[in-house]
């Protein structure tokens, strides 16, 4: 289920959706992004425009963030 939602922070052309990142963050419980999470979540999404899974996840437990 979480994988579906990451799925959405990454647009087709393999750039970042930043809106829905933050609507995901906010979810889990990160309530303020800074300059440095932003230029971080622009790092999660491939070429293919699939997010790096283990990266994303590893960044929003470093956060603070609870996964469902």
């Amino acid at each position: 289920m979480m994988n579906e939602v990451m799925k959405e922070c990454c647009g087709e052309d393999g750039k970042p959706d930043l809106e829905n990142m933050k609507q995901l963050m906010e979810k889990c419980g990160k309530a303020h992004l800074g300059d440095h999470e932003i230029e971080t979540m622009k790092q999660f999404c491939s070429q293919k425009g699939m997010p790096d899974f283990d990266k994303m996840k590893q960044f929003m437990e470093s956060c603070g963030c609870h996964l469902p």
